[in-house]
C-alpha cells in the first residue's frame, strides 16, 4: 500500500512570493479537502506549482526556470522552496532499490548574478544530521515520484487532460495518459499476453491488407524509399503502434441515453461534459487504488461547471476522495467548492501593498469560538445558522475572495455609498492625465481593487461579520446608523469608556431609556475599532437630506443625481478615504526581524 502526504511548504522569492511564506497542511486525521482561495493573480497557481516542482511532478532541470520565476524579475531574488512530505517506502520497478519521499525537498537554483547556471531538487531526510547540522541526503527520493500515486489535473486545460497521445518529444503530459501507461506497465496478466497479442494483431493486419489497394500503395512507398536510399533494401510496414503505445492511441467514446451504436469520442463533447467525465476518471482512480493513499492536486475544478454541479463536485468527488484518506489540494474561485463550517482546510492568499503574495489565512487551531452546546468550535456554526443564511451565505465569495470589505446596514446604504465612492474616485483622479476614460475607471474602481460591499442588515449581524473578517484576515470598514440624535448622545461619549462596565456605571447609561441601544453601539465600536467604523447620525437618510419616511430606493437615487446634491465627511469620513486608498496615510516605519525557523 503506497502512501504520500504533504505536511508543509515554505516559499520565498518565487514569482509573486517575496518574503518567506510558510504553509501547513492538516494531518491524515483531517478527512476533508484543502482549498487555496483568493482573488485573481494573488499566487494560488504559484503555490500549486511550487508543490509540483518540489515533488518533481514537474521536472526540474537547468532550463526549467527563467528570470520570470524570480520575484520582480530580479536575479538577486533567488527562489527557494522547501516542501516536507511523508510517504511509505516503495520497491522500484527493478525489484531491488527502494523509493521514499519522506523528508524535505528543496529547490536549489544556482546563478552567477546574471544567468541561471543550474537548478535541481535536493532531498534530505527528516533526521540524522551531518557534520554541518543539516539532515543527510535522501537518495531514495530521486526518481521516486513515479512510484507513488500523485495526480495533477488542470481543469483550465480539460481537453488536454484527456489527451493520451505523446508530445513531439515523446513525453506524456496528461494525468490520464500517465495513469494508463502505469497500469499497462504494471499489469502482469496483460504483459503475459503481450507476445500472443502482437502476433494476433499482426496476423489480423496482414489478412486485412492482403490483395488490397492499400497494400499496393505501401509496396510502392517501399520501392521508392529504397531507391531514394541508394537501393538500400529497407523494410516498410503499416500497422498499429508498438504494444505500449497502442493503449495511448485508443480513445474513450461515449454514447448518451443508452445509445451504444453511435458513440462519440469524449473529446468532441463540450468542456462541461468533459469535466464530468474527468470526475468519473478521478473517482475510478480512487476506487481502483482503494488500498493506497494518493495525492490529488487540482487547478480550479469548478471551471466549465454550473454552480449546482460545482457543489456536487465538491461534495461527491473532493470530499469523497478525502474521506478515503487521499490528500486533496486545489485552487478555486467558487464559494460552492468550500465548506464554510470547517475552515481548517482553507488557505487564503492576498497580494499586499508591496505587490507580493502573503498568507492571510492558514489555521489548523481549535478555534476559541463557542459553538453548539457550549463546545469550542468553528466561527460559522449551526448556533448562528440564521445569521449565516441572512448575511454570510449570500456574501461568502465577497468575503473570502476580496481584499477588502465594506459592511453597510442595508440596500439603500449600498446605493448611496457606491454613488459616493464613484464621486470620490472621480475627484481623486481628476488631474491624472494617464486615465483617459475617467468615468469608466471610477465605475470599475471597486472591482479592480477587489473591494466588496456587503449588507449586514443589523448591528448584531454586523458584529458577526466583523468577527468573520478578523478570522479570515480580511480588511474591513463598517458603516452604520447611530440611532441617536446628535444632541441626544455623542459617539465620542460612548467610545471613550474603557469597558462596558464603566459605561453602564455612568449617567449617560443609567438615566437613558435606550440602554440596549447604547450597549449594542458600544459593542459594535469595540469589536470594529473606532478607526474602522463610521456612524451616520441619526441615520443615512438624515445625512443625505432625504426627509421622507418612505425608504424608496428610486427616490433616493433621484436625490443623489440631482444637481443640488453634495456630501461631506458626515457621510464620507477621511478614514473611509484612507481605507479605499484615496488618501495616502503617513507611513509608519518599523523594523521587524524575521526568525528563520526552517529545519536547516
Amino acid at each position: 500500500m503506497s502512501e504520500i502526504r504533504i505536511d508543509s511548504i515554505s516559499i520565498e522569492n518565487y514569482r509573486s512570493f517575496k518574503d518567506r511564506q510558510d504553509f501547513v497542511f492538516p494531518d491524515a486525521n483531517y478527512k476533508k479537502p484543502v482549498a487555496i482561495v483568493g482573488y485573481n493573480n494573488c499566487g494560488k497557481t504559484n503555490l500549486l506549482n511550487a508543490i509540483l516542482y518540489t515533488l518533481q511532478i514537474n521536472f526540474v532541470s537547468k532550463d526549467t526556470f527563467t528570470k520570470d520565476d524570480f520575484h520582480n524579475r530580479n536575479m538577486d531574488n533567488v527562489p527557494k522552496i522547501v516542501l516536507k512530505a511523508e510517504s511509505s517506502i516503495e520497491t522500484k520497478f527493478d525489484g531491488v532499490k527502494q523509493a521514499k519521499l519522506t523528508g524535505y525537498h528543496i529547490l536549489r537554483i544556482q546563478t552567477d548574478g546574471d544567468t541561471i547556471e543550474g537548478s535541481s531538487i535536493e532531498s534530505r531526510k527528516l533526521e540524522h544530521t551531518n557534520a554541518d547540522g543539516e539532515p543527510n541526503m535522501n537518495y531514495q527520493a530521486f526518481g521516486a515520484t513515479r512510484y507513488f500515486n500523485i495526480f495533477y489535473i488542470n481543469f483550465h486545460k480539460i481537453k488536454e487532460e484527456i489527451n493520451t497521445n505523446k508530445t513531439s518529444w515523446g513525453n506524456l503530459r496528461s494525468f490520464l495518459a500517465k495513469h494508463i501507461k502505469k497500469l499497462v506497465d504494471s499489469d502482469v496478466p496483460m504483459n503475459d499476453k503481450k507476445a500472443v497479442f502482437e502476433e494476433e494483431v499482426q496476423a489480423s493486419t496482414d489478412k486485412v491488407l492482403q490483395d488490397s489497394e492499400l497494400n499496393i500503395f505501401i509496396d510502392l512507398i517501399k520501392k521508392n524509399y529504397s531507391s531514394n536510399l541508394r537501393n538500400d533494401d529497407c523494410s516498410v510496414s503499416f500497422g498499429l503502434p508498438n504494444y505500449h503505445d497502442i493503449f495511448l492511441k485508443m480513445l474513450f467514446k461515449v454514447g448518451l441515453n443508452g445509445d451504444s451504436d453511435n458513440q462519440v469520442p469524449i473529446s468532441h463533447f463540450g468542456d462541461g461534459y468533459i469535466s464530468m467525465f474527468v470526475m468519473a476518471v478521478v473517482q475510478s482512480i480512487s476506487e481502483f487504488n482503494a488500498d493506497d493513499k494518493c495525492l490529488f492536486l487540482f487547478e480550479e475544478p469548478e471551471s466549465f461547471l454550473h454552480e449546482n454541479h460545482q457543489e456536487y463536485f465538491y461534495k461527491t468527488v473532493l470530499c469523497g476522495l478525502a474521506e478515503k484518506e487521499h490528500q486533496v489540494i486545489y485552487t478555486t474561485h467558487s464559494d460552492k467548492m468550500i465548506d464554510p463550517f470547517d475552515t481548517k482546510g482553507l488557505i487564503r492568499l492576498e497580494i499586499n501593498d508591496s505587490n507580493q503574495t502573503v498568507k492571510k489565512y492558514n489555521s489548523l487551531d481549535d478555534f476559541d469560538v463557542e459553538a453548539v452546546n457550549g463546545e469550542i468550535g468553528e466561527l460559522i456554526n449551526y448556533l448562528k445558522y440564521n445569521e449565516f443564511i441572512r448575511t454570510i451565505e449570500p456574501n461568502l465569495s465577497k468575503i473570502l475572495f476580496s481584499k477588502k470589505v465594506i459592511l453597510v446596514e442595508g440596500p439603500n446604504d449600498v446605493l448611496v455609498y457606491k454613488y459616493a465612492i464613484k464621486q470620490k474616485v472621480l475627484e481623486f483622479i481628476a488631474e491624472d492625465e494617464t486615465i483617459t476614460n475617467k468615468e469608466r475607471h471610477a465605475d470599475t474602481f471597486m472591482n479592480f481593487e477587489n473591494i466588496a460591499i456587503v449588507c449586514h442588515h443589523g448591528k448584531a449581524t454586523a458584529n458577526y461579520l466583523i468577527t468573520l473578517c478578523k478570522h479570515f484576515k480580511v480588511d474591513y470598514f463598517v458603516i452604520n446608523d447611530w440611532d441617536f440624535e446628535a444632541d441626544e448622545l455623542l459617539i465620542d461619549a460612548v467610545s471613550s469608556f474603557e469597558t462596558l462596565e464603566h459605561l453602564k456605571a455612568d449617567v449617560i447609561y443609567t438615566e437613558s431609556d435606550k440602554k440596549a441601544m447604547i450597549t449594542t453601539n458600544y459593542n459594535l465600536i469595540e469589536n470594529a475599532g473606532i478607526d474602522k467604523i463610521h456612524f451616520n447620525v441619526k441615520k443615512l437618510e438624515s445625512v443625505i437630506g432625504y426627509d421622507s419616511n418612505d425608504k424608496s430606493s428610486l427616490a433616493i437615487w433621484e436625490l443623489l443625481n440631482a444637481d443640488t446634491f453634495s456630501f461631506d465627511e458626515s457621510l464620507f469620513p477621511g478614514n473611509l478615504e484612507n481605507f479605499l486608498g484615496l488618501k495616502q496615510p503617513v507611513a509608519e516605519v518599523s523594523s521587524v526581524e524575521v526568525e528563520d525557523d526552517l529545519p536547516f
